[in-house]
């Protein structure tokens, strides 16, 4: 099974817009329940994707977290019959997008035209400073040759690094293809500066400095300008950086001026209002209170229970009302005054990187820079870690709430997982060391050997004997002065016995590394893999390339600040010596190859049973412990391990014994003339350079290449990409694999056992960029293969005749196995009952209006898992694949006879009987909810939170448009867009109802649904209800018609940049073409008609649509409340039903429990084929009845 592919090696909890903190969690979520990472979020009822709120908001963005070894699926294909629906245009690209006549249309189009070919040679707004900027009195810094960065092969980008006089280091990355601009700022000072008394401190200066400065004074006016410019911004606070972004739409220079200049305002002039700091106490307490069942934040703070409590790394970091408020006044401390000193004191020029990534010219780049980020203050400030040097972070137990080492912690989980982990403090002793370990990387070849997944692997072996299900490793850096070595084992029941035997194999291994040396081949392809991955990087999101870049350069020198987290062995700097961007193929000489095996024999020496920090969390040592941890409530015990298990421990079997051993050489690996391109890229046209008709123009669509009674095959050579690499997306429909909800939870076990069972063979394949996935999707199976064409037909050959000739291989061999496979699905499913609340209303939202065939509640599916036994397996395997019709998309660098040539293949491999069209399933369509009168309460549904001990509260508000034409579409985009900042602004920045606060738009099979949601831990479900609907009620009347026609022109514009935006990667653009293949609509240009009926837009329209969507009669709406069993959030909770029979759905103001879903779905149903029936007549819609209630 894939290893771990919920591992990061850092957690984040990422705020929806507000200021978070961002946690190192080692690898301890990485498992989460060991079986997770095998299901896809396709199936909402297993494992469940969060909500798809597309936020304009500080939205997260993923940061550069480390390295693990594992593999995942390296394209995600939307499929249009699921949960998640179409993929919106508004949102990120998956990686994860007629005239009318009269001289005003023509002269607005005009307008807007004007806008959208606006090169970025705009004059510069000249930002003007604050006039009570402190004095800069330090000597400007000295400005050294030009650096050369080494970036990748493939990376066109021009980079520019210089320092200003205030000493703020800068890095520059001009992509003149893009009209998107991201910028990150990284202050070296995080949550280990708060003073002692005053935990959190940290957290709470990130939240204030989005909350109005000196010269933009107005709370929300930085994103309200954002959100003008199809923008967003975020923030983090990590051990020992803050780190604060935004990205937005930057074709015009004077606009991406304007957003440098408020977003510089930040660090040289923050208000930190006295209003503002007492209102944001409250997100920092919701903040909290949503963490309190995350295991990730809980198992985390356990282990800085273990640390030396006169390390920095022991302190609490998120901070809440407590440590922020209560306990300042108990102290008489003044919070205001506690924030502005932090700020004068650590937010100095001097510790600050910044890094912009833009489609102006490096020049013009600079100019803006130091026109906007001079003023910011420099006082000198040494590195924070300095104040705690030479204090040793573990094994001082006197000092430690938790004893470091020699016993093992156990604690009780909040979600059911059983886990087994072992961590290995690694101390720098002086700032070269650190500087060599990342530079080095030397875990990186560790990591790849104790998590390795295939044959004679450490898993391979305790898989064999039924203790694992998972193996994950990685290094973590902690901070400056250390980093951990983390090893997590997803157990079985039996695992959770056996403790003691899995710990004595993973010390072989580690005494195998360090006895016998690593074998050459082993050490040259981790090094081999990693530049592959460097020669062929490609372009991702803008804002999570700055947010990296502006960390990286806190970690690198200039040379390496794009290279440095990416490549292995960058020895040689302190004499001078740079490694170029020309790929290796090996190490430079033996020395080199001799120096590294040394640092790997230096780590592993370090890897000893006396440094091992054990953990094991297991839901079975409830009511076994003694102890809770103060800040989560975490429920623990520690127990000294024997001295015999400690002797075993430390002296072993043989790995030999255990038939494990070294990975054999890695067959995947592409050979050099196996990565040629065959279709040199067309030239790329800048974004100043295009056109508007240009971006209107639709790329190439793929065409038909088999078209039969069996099989329809598309295909698409690469043309724009250059890189070697293809994807084979196919699906064979038919109604048997999802027909019930036995069938669909069938299907769980048969993807989670054919993905484990596949496990050894595709371990090597995803180490050399090959990927697969194996779905049961609603209307069939779906395979998808991606990676480096050279093995690709081999690999694809091989999987599919697995899964059609040999598929009982694949299955569980007796009922034991059986069952260790059914564990995890049944732990998988019930990770449901712990996730967030707003999660929970999302879901229970979606699954109204989706057909019951199409999404099984995660309730049925629980009963019909307990009830499936391994012969129910065996003979739905065997079944899913007999008969079906085909659909294909091969796309990349392959010519057509090659691609005919896969065809062919594919089709003699998968022999299964053609069925005629009537029997296939049919297309999913979104369920119509009720339509009701403007001034009556939509229907309600109420829940009780299903997590007892969760205190949080969620009203969650669906508005559905039905309309699937291109103008239907970019309307209710349009106002997505228009309304979510001042939703956000009034309902969490100004009334602080809760943290989570958020709006954003949903696909699902061509409609379209606008949700309002906020989660909250001070105000009951009913009253979020109301003070969303109170904001609704406002929309028309307050924002909408008080927008200018220049307004509006601007929000076109930012939507039209968005969905002409050109392919950042191939898998991007293969995304998009499955899905329109999927759904049957086949419209490959649907961007750019999308593009086009924007320009007709105008201000009545909008206004328009709102009314029919939210205000007049016939509106669709639904209300999804979840109520907390406990605390200040709590009401009384619901009935599980209302009484709600068939055929009440037209009934005013209905309100239904839980268990009224069901019927409720049918009835749906019902008038699904009652609207398209009168639809086709030519009637008038059920959704127009003269009074709701008589349309019944």
């Amino acid at each position: 099974m894939v290893n771990a592919i919920l591992l990061s090696i850092k957690l984040h909890n990422r705020r929806s817009r507000n200021g978070g903190m961002t946690w190192l969690c080692s690898l301890y979520f990485a498992l989460v329940s060991s079986s997770t990472s095998a299901f896809s979020t396709q199936r909402a009822s297993l494992c469940f994707q969060e909500p798809t709120l597309h936020q304009q908001q500080r939205s997260p963005a993923a940061v550069d977290t480390g390295r693990v070894h594992t593999t995942t699926t390296g394209l995600y294909v939307s499929p249009p019959d699921s949960q998640v629906g179409d993929v919106l245009e508004t949102a990120e690209p998956q990686s994860y997008t007629t005239d009318e006549s009269g001289p005003y249309n023509v002269r607005r189009r005009q307008i807007i035209v004007s806008m959208l070919s606006m090169a970025s040679l705009s004059p510069l707004l000249k930002a003007s400073l604050a006039d009570d900027a402190e004095e800069d009195i330090n000597p400007p810094s000295p400005q050294l040759p030009p650096v050369n960065i080494v970036k990748p092969p493939l990376d066109d980008r021009d980079y520019f690094t210089f320092t200003l006089d205030n000493g703020l280091r800068v890095l520059l990355c001009s992509d003149p293809s893009t009209n998107e601009a991201a910028v990150a700022m990284d202050v070296h000072v995080g949550a280990t500066s708060d003073p002692v008394e005053v935990p959190g401190l940290a957290h709470f200066t990130e939240h204030m400095l989005f909350l109005g400065t000196k010269q933009y004074p107005q709370e929300n006016s930085f994103e309200a300008f954002l959100s003008n410019h199809g923008g967003s911004s975020n923030a983090y606070t990590d051990s020992e950086n803050t780190v604060y972004y935004f990205d937005m739409e930057a074709e015009a220079a004077s606009k991406l001026m304007e957003g440098l200049s408020r977003f510089g305002s930040f660090f040289s002039d923050p208000l930190f209002a006295e209003s503002a700091t007492g209102r944001e106490l409250n997100a920092i307490e919701s903040e909290n209170k949503k963490n309190l069942q995350t295991d990730s934040f809980r198992l985390y703070q356990m282990t800085k229970s273990r640390a030396n409590s006169e390390h920095p790394f022991s302190k609490f970091f998120t901070g809440n009302r407590l440590t922020l408020l209560d306990n300042t006044v108990a102290q008489g401390i003044d919070l205001r005054e506690q924030l502005i000193r932090f700020y004068k004191t650590h937010y100095s020029a001097n510790q600050m990187t910044l890094a912009v990534v833009a489609p102006q010219s490096i020049d013009e780049l600079k100019v803006m820079v130091e026109e906007t980020f001079a003023s910011i203050p420099n006082s000198n400030v040494e590195k924070p870690e300095n104040s705690w040097a030479g204090v040793l972070p573990f094994g001082m137990d006197k000092n430690s709430i938790i004893p470091s080492f020699g016993n093992i912690l156990e604690i009780v989980p909040v979600q059911d997982l059983r886990q087994l982990m072992i961590a290995w403090p690694i101390v720098y002793k002086s700032p070269k060391e650190l500087e060599e370990a990342r530079l080095y990387k030397t875990s990186t070849y560790v990591a790849h050997l104790l998590g390795h997944e295939g044959p004679k692997s450490l898993l391979s072996y305790l898989k064999r004997k039924g203790w694992v299900n998972t193996v994950a490793v990685g290094a973590q850096e902690e901070l400056s002065d250390f980093e951990t070595f983390d090893l997590v084992v997803g157990l079985t029941s039996q695992g959770l016995d056996a403790l003691d035997d899995i710990v004595e194999a993973i010390y072989s291994y580690i005494m195998m590394i360090r006895d016998r040396q690593v074998p050459t081949y082993v050490v040259n392809e981790v090094l081999q893999l990693e530049e592959l991955q460097w020669r062929f990087t490609t372009k991702g999101s803008p804002r999570n390339y700055a947010t990296a870049l502006a960390t990286s350069m806190q970690k690198y020198p200039p040379e390496y600040y794009v290279a440095g987290p990416r490549r292995l062995a960058l020895d040689g700097v302190e004499n001078g010596i740079i490694v170029d961007a020309t790929p290796r193929s090996g190490f430079v000489d033996k020395d080199q190859l001799a120096r590294t095996v040394a640092r790997i024999d230096k780590l592993v020496r370090n890897m000893v049973v006396e440094n091992g920090m054990i953990t094991v969390l297991s839901k079975s040592f409830e009511n076994l412990t003694d102890r809770k941890e103060r800040w989560y409530g975490t429920d623990y015990r520690t127990s000294p391990i024997a001295s015999s298990v400690l002797d075993k421990w430390t002296h072993p079997v043989s790995t030999k014994s255990l038939q494990i051993n070294f990975p054999r050489p890695n067959i995947f690996i592409p050979s050099e003339a196996g990565l040629r391109v065959k279709f040199p890229p067309l030239p790329k046209i800048m974004a100043a350079e295009r056109t508007f008709e240009s971006r209107l123009t639709p790329i190439r669509p793929p065409r038909i290449l088999q078209d039969d009674d069996k099989w329809t095959v598309y295909f698409k050579e690469d043309d724009r990409f250059g890189v070697p690499k293809a994807y084979v997306v196919l699906e064979i429909s038919s109604k048997y694999p999802f027909e019930s909800s036995k069938n669909a939870a069938i299907a769980n076990l048969y993807e989670v056992c054919v993905t484990d069972r596949l496990g050894e063979y595709a371990y090597d394949a995803g180490l050399a960029g090959l990927t697969y996935e194996v779905k049961v999707v609603p209307r069939g199976l779906r395979f998808t293969f991606g990676g480096y064409n050279d093995k690709l037909k081999d690999f694809v050959e091989y999987v599919t005749r697995k899964l059609s000739k040999d598929v009982r291989q694949l299955l569980p061999q007796n009922d034991a196995e059986f069952g260790r496979y059914k564990d995890q699905v049944m732990r998988a499913l019930t990770a449901f009952d712990v996730k967030q609340p707003y999660f929970h209303a999302s879901y229970y939202s979606q699954l109204v209006i989706q057909p019951r065939r199409f999404l099984y509640p995660n309730s049925d599916l629980r009963v019909e898992t307990r009830s499936i036994l391994l012969p129910d397996l065996v003979e739905y395997a065997e079944s899913v694949l007999k008969f079906g019709r085909g659909e294909a998309l091969i796309q990349g660098n392959l010519d057509e006879q090659e691609a005919l040539s896969l065809a062919k293949m594919l089709d003699k491999i998968l022999p299964f009987q053609s069925i005629p069209s009537s029997l296939l399933p049919p297309r999913q369509e979104a369920l119509p909810l009720p339509p009701s009168r403007g001034d009556v309460v939509p229907t309600r549904l109420l829940i009780t939170e299903p997590n007892p001990a969760d205190e949080n509260s969620v009203s969650y508000i669906l508005l559905q448009s039905l309309g699937k034409s291109e103008r239907d579409h970019v309307l209710i985009e349009l106002i997505s867009a228009i309304v979510s900042e001042p939703f956000y602004n009034e309902l969490r920045t100004r009334r602080q109802l809760g943290y989570i606060v958020s709006s954003g738009l949903r696909g699902l099979a061509g409609t379209r649904t606008l949700s309002f949601v906020v989660q909250s831990s001070v105000a009951a479900s009913a009253f979020l209800t109301v003070e969303i609907i109170k904001f609704l009620d406002t929309v028309d009347s307050n924002i909408l018609q008080k927008l200018s026609d220049a307004d509006i022109a601007v929000y076109i514009r930012s939507l039209i940049d968005r969905k002409t935006e050109p392919d950042k990667d191939l898998s991007v653009e293969v995304t998009r073409n499955w899905s329109e293949i999927a759904s049957g609509r086949l419209e490959f240009d649907r961007l750019q008609k999308e593009a086009a009926e924007l320009l007709e837009v105008q201000k009545e329209d909008l206004i328009d649509f709102w009314r029919q969507l939210y205000s007049n009669d016939g509106r669709r709406a639904l209300i999804t409340e979840m109520i907390p069993r406990q605390g200040e959030a709590s009401s009384i909770l619901p009935p599980t039903s209302s009484g709600y029979e068939a055929g009440d759905i037209f009934t005013s103001g209905l309100v239904l429990g839980i268990d009224d879903i069901t019927q409720f779905r049918r009835d749906s149903e019902k008038l699904f084929l009652l609207e398209q029936s009168l639809l086709e007549s030519g009637q008038q819609s059920a959704s127009e009845p003269e009074p709701a209630e008589q349309a019944s």
